[in-house]
């Protein structure tokens, strides 16, 4: 038994200490957060500890961290998620650090999970940039069902610190129940490992992920992820990040897949 653990990183918090926790990285593409020294440093960390590099591109927002919805038209988004991208794999290449994925963040990750017409913009854009790159998404979203037309391979993710709705939806960071606290996160993640069913007050809720992401902006982040990477390793669960297409494409040549696996 294997999970992925990631982390969205590179956002002005504490991405050194959170690193050796986990396999995987999402490194924000500067239009959310991060300045260019702390991307880079982000990507550095990750080169350096053997864990997989992703781009996390957002809507254009650093006043709201990404999370608000946008109106934008397929082509303003489709030119801001390409410069951000162009951005990110130029400065990966700068540091010589091999890109593996791509996840979007926030409320691009949310809209792009139902929306169609999102969705496409991004997988087209994967398929016309970087084609052997993962993308990471929630299960059964619209970018998963859309993927294969657009020969993206797909990584299907859960939160570890986020609280779900009996329909897998997650609780709107408004209403409570929406922020996990580091005990039930870790709960939480053992029983999507083990492939056990969440019990949720409305009904219980069975996910199947590849990779489980934690939030590197939340306070509790850096113990989170050591306390989630020691349970894992204590039920017998190998933490690596995921495999797929991207581990024989172009900019995964020579990518590491192992990440941190700690036992202390």
């Amino acid at each position: 038994m294997q999970i992925d653990l990631n982390a969205d990183i590179g956002e002005g918090f504490d991405d050194a200490a959170i690193i050796p926790w986990i396999s995987s990285a999402n490194i924000s593409c500067g239009a959310h957060a991060g300045t260019e020294t702390q991307i880079r440093a982000a990507i550095r960390h990750c080169k350096n500890a053997g864990v997989a590099i992703g781009a996390h591109p957002s809507y254009p927002d650093k006043t709201n961290f990404g999370r608000r919805l946008m109106d934008l038209s397929a082509q303003q988004l489709s030119d801001s998620l390409s410069a951000q991208l162009q951005y990110f794999f130029a400065l990966c290449l700068q540091e010589h650090a091999v890109v593996r994925h791509v996840k979007p963040h926030g409320a691009l990750y949310n809209h792009a999970a139902k929306d169609e017409a999102t969705a496409r913009v991004l997988l087209a854009l994967m398929q016309q940039l970087c084609p052997d790159l993962l993308l990471v998404t929630l299960p059964d979203s619209m970018l998963a069902k859309l993927a294969p037309d657009y020969d993206i391979h797909v990584v299907s993710e859960a939160f570890a610190d986020r609280g779900y709705r009996v329909d897998g939806s997650l609780v709107p960071r408004t209403e409570a129940g929406a922020l996990l606290t580091p005990d039930a996160a870790v709960a939480q993640s053992l029983c999507i490992c083990q492939q056990l069913p969440l019990q949720l007050s409305e009904g219980p809720l069975l996910l199947k992920a590849q990779s489980l992401c934690l939030h590197g902006d939340s306070k509790d982040a850096v113990a989170l992820a050591k306390r989630l990477n020691q349970a894992l390793v204590a039920a017998g669960i190998r933490i690596c990040a995921a495999a797929g297409a991207a581990d024989s494409g172009p900019l995964a040549s020579g990518a590491q897949a192992g990440g941190a696996q700690h036992a202390d």
